[in-house]
């Protein structure tokens, strides 16, 4: 029959030609179950947009703590006294705080989205952790400019706290923007991995560029 076909098990199950004329890599990783998405034309990405854009996403969501272990020697200079007294008791190990105040918070807050995933809709979580991650550089920017030879052991204790909050932040923002990706062709979830990669090149890139420079 023209509009139908026999499955496997014998039923008359309708064919539609939507379902034949996208290439495998346009088809989503997952289907909807609450309705059918053969029923309408699927969207076409003429100009690649989607693509450019989880692409974008995945450089968003791995640049800021790359920025934040790269600038190891603004750090060093800010926590240092100008004085010549010792500095706080943690600038030796400044790195080593990095790392703690970034792995513990990521994980209790990928738990916590996987637990919130069916409760706050995809475009909150990764709206608001796009704000909270702005805020907090928008106060490091400024902090750049702030004399903090006289207060070192807290702006020590404010840089870990930022780097709490970022890390969290870019948790939910890159389990939220990895897990939307599966409702999108295969290609976009490729751009998203892609877009990872490009912090990893432009920090170690940029490192010896400001070093040099000052």
């Amino acid at each position: 029959m023209g509009g139908a076909r026999v499955s496997e098990m014998g039923f008359k199950v309708p064919s539609h030609p939507n379902t034949t004329s996208l290439p495998q890599d346009q088809e989503p990783l997952l289907e909807d179950p609450t309705r059918s998405r053969y029923s309408q034309q699927k969207p076409r990405d003429h100009w690649h947009s989607a693509y450019i854009i989880f692409f974008l996403l995945g450089i968003g969501s791995l640049l800021p703590w790359n920025f934040f272990i790269t600038a190891k020697h603004y750090w060093r200079y800010k926590l240092q006294n100008c004085s010549d007294e010792p500095g706080p008791a943690g600038q030796d190990y400044f790195e080593s705080y990095i790392s703690i105040a970034s792995t513990v918070p990521s994980v209790l807050c990928l738990i916590g989205n996987f637990l919130l995933v069916n409760k706050v809709p995809a475009s909150v979580r990764i709206l608001s952790s796009l704000f909270v991650m702005l805020t907090v550089f928008l106060v490091i920017t400024v902090l750049v400019k702030v004399d903090t030879s006289s207060w070192t052991t807290s702006f020590f204790a404010l840089t870990v706290g930022c780097v709490a909050v970022v890390s969290s932040a870019s948790t939910v923002f890159s389990s939220s923007i990895f897990g939307l990706s599966s409702c999108f062709p295969m290609r976009n979830l490729q751009a998203l991995i892609s877009g990872w990669v490009i912090p990893l090149a432009s920090t170690s890139h940029a490192s010896p560029f400001t070093e040099t420079t000052g």
